[in-house]
């Protein structure tokens, strides 16, 4: 892992100096991806009432197999998505000398600017929440963007923008709900301003935006800041933290000309953005994946990591721009997303995630954007093993994709080893036979009703195949270096073997060898053992000999004699 990515950091790949090279990637990310909340039926379930978040819960439905004589040829999964908030996110203002980006788009370039991004994630804040009303007012919806008092986007552009003086709103019965992407300073004084409703136009305020970065040459600040943007409905980060913006700036002259530029492109496809970003863990897992490999196997996901930190660490830290230069050259459809989080001060709680700790899976997510984020998808390859015996990955697969309620083990990272066929429990081994593997998804809508209506049409699934698990029952590392790696590896190996342990009525490690010894030894390691089993902690006393008192027993037996 450390070669290729090292190599990757300091090989930049044929066009990376391009905007089109970023934003391209990006759009193909989001090929798949549907729209936000586009033609909703009557009665469709979104709950929320005040002081609550506004939440829509729609279902995946996941074909795994073609076999007719399966009973359970389809998984379905619920996935949540916050619509609207109690109340605007916040960011942290920082003071700009502590604001200087680590980052450039493109990457030959020099670093982001620090005030006027912060203008381009309020602008874009200001577009996404216009977008946001536009689509809630097509669905019915008592939806409206204010600005305070007469004030107009043509001759007060930044003034709005900067000022905070807009709010989009959402009113539902007695609650009113937020744009979970309208951004207010942390701390702010909360405006009673002259609220007017005003014309929501996506549209003309990013023309505004585009013709102002162009005439300045801040487009990678631009494509940056979308991305900032999209993360402010993480749960798994800290808030963003941002230079102070600048002020008094003219507004910018609106473009007559129509234009189909690649910056364009990227506006039209907000709406794509928009259903991924409220989409609960739906990002935060896309980012989180580009450091999976579905070859290593969980008890050495943390040697792994361990690895993908040093290629970024020439010191003690890691370097921000040489992870960027990598991305841009292993996964350029995510660069634009790990710019964003690095520009807004939140790479390192996502860094911990991937790289220290467990990082959020999104099923649903993974086939919108045909990314890798877990063993569940992949197609394992066992050419070498005889019928009898089976890789645990395709085991552990097949106990997921055949039971309707089960959920996804926490662990992106597959099982070790091999298990006969014979040790499966009865269902597993019935299914097995069906060759569950993900083949195609279609959203529904989950109705108040309990009905469900189709979202979308059918997606085929492009899987990824792999031919070797790197199989080790090595579960443990002896150099201190290692024992943050210990620490991911272990709670990997334990959340998916005791997942399995749960929901498959026992665990039975035997890899087809016969050595008993070895496996009792392996189902007694602190990564297997169930931690709520309480019968590993109490020490149990070893039997202790007794000599036998030939006395005491001539006196019981002439005793017995008397009494005959």
């Amino acid at each position: 892992m450390f070669d290729h990515w090292r190599a990757a950091a300091s090989t930049p790949p044929p066009g990376s100096g391009s905007y089109q090279y970023y934003v391209q990637a990006f759009l193909d990310l989001l090929k798949d991806v549907p729209s936000f909340l586009h033609s909703p039926p009557d009665g469709v379930g979104i709950t929320g009432g005040p002081r609550s978040y506004l939440t829509l819960t729609s279902c995946l439905r996941i074909q795994t197999t073609e076999d007719p004589e399966c009973d359970q040829p389809r998984k379905s999964i619920d996935f949540y998505q916050c619509l609207g908030r109690p109340s605007p996110v916040t960011y942290k203002a920082k003071a700009e000398a502590e604001a200087s980006l680590q980052a450039a788009i493109p990457i030959s370039a020099n670093p982001l600017r620090s005030g006027y991004f912060t203008n381009i994630v309020l602008a874009w804040s200001y577009i996404i929440s216009c977008r946001w009303v536009e689509v809630f007012q097509l669905a019915g919806e008592d939806s409206q963007i204010f600005h305070d008092g007469d004030t107009q986007l043509e001759s007060s552009f930044w003034d709005i923008i900067t000022q905070e003086s807009w709010v989009a709103q959402i009113k539902r019965g007695k609650s009113v709900h937020y744009s979970p992407w309208m951004l207010r300073s942390e701390g702010a004084k909360k405006k009673r301003g002259d609220w007017k409703a005003a014309s929501s136009s996506s549209s003309v305020a990013f023309d505004f935006l585009l013709d102002f970065c162009e005439s300045e040459g801040l487009q990678g600040e631009l494509i940056t800041g979308i991305a900032s943007v999209l993360f402010l409905t993480s749960r798994n980060a800290p808030s963003a933290q941002f230079a102070p913006p600048i002020h008094n700036l003219a507004t910018p002259t609106r473009s007559s000309t129509k234009r189909n530029t690649i910056f364009h492109q990227l506006f039209q496809s907000i709406d794509k953005c928009m259903f991924l970003s409220c989409t609960q863990d739906a990002l935060d897992s896309v980012l989180c994946s580009a450091f999976f490999d579905p070859s290593v196997p969980c008890n050495f996901m943390g040697a792994a990591s361990l690895g993908v930190k040093k290629a970024f660490s020439p010191g003690d830290e890691i370097d921000h721009q040489l992870l960027l230069n990598a991305m841009t050259s292993r996964k350029p459809q995510l660069s634009l997303l790990w710019a964003g989080v690095i520009c807004s001060g939140q790479v390192t709680s996502f860094l911990r995630l991937a790289l220290c700790n467990l990082p959020p899976i999104s099923l649903v997510t993974a086939f919108w954007t045909n990314t890798a984020q877990t063993f569940l998808q992949i197609a394992y390859h066992s050419r070498d093993l005889s019928k009898s015996i089976i890789p645990r990955a395709n085991e552990f697969q097949t106990s997921y994709l055949c039971r309707p309620s089960l959920s996804a083990p926490w662990s992106p990272a597959p099982p070790f080893g091999v298990t006969p066929v014979e040790n499966l429990s009865l269902e597993i081994r019935q299914h097995v036979e069906h060759m569950h593997q993900p083949l195609s998804w279609t959203i529904y809508w989950k109705l108040h009703s309990g009905d469900q209506v189709p979202a979308s049409s059918q997606h085929r699934i492009t899987l990824v195949h792999v031919d070797n698990i790197h199989q080790s029952y090595s579960i443990g590392h002896v150099t201190d270096e290692q024992s943050m790696a210990d620490e991911q590896s272990g709670s990997a190996t334990s959340r998916l073997f005791n997942w399995h342990r749960w929901y498959d009525d026992g665990i039975w490690l035997d890899d087809g060898e016969g050595d008993i010894e070895s496996i009792r030894r392996l189902q007694m390691h602190a990564w297997i053992i169930d931690p709520f089993d309480d019968q590993y902690d109490e020490p149990v006393d070893e039997p202790k000999h007794r000599e036998l008192c030939v006395d005491s027993i001539l006196r019981w037996k002439a005793g017995v004699g008397e009494s005959m």
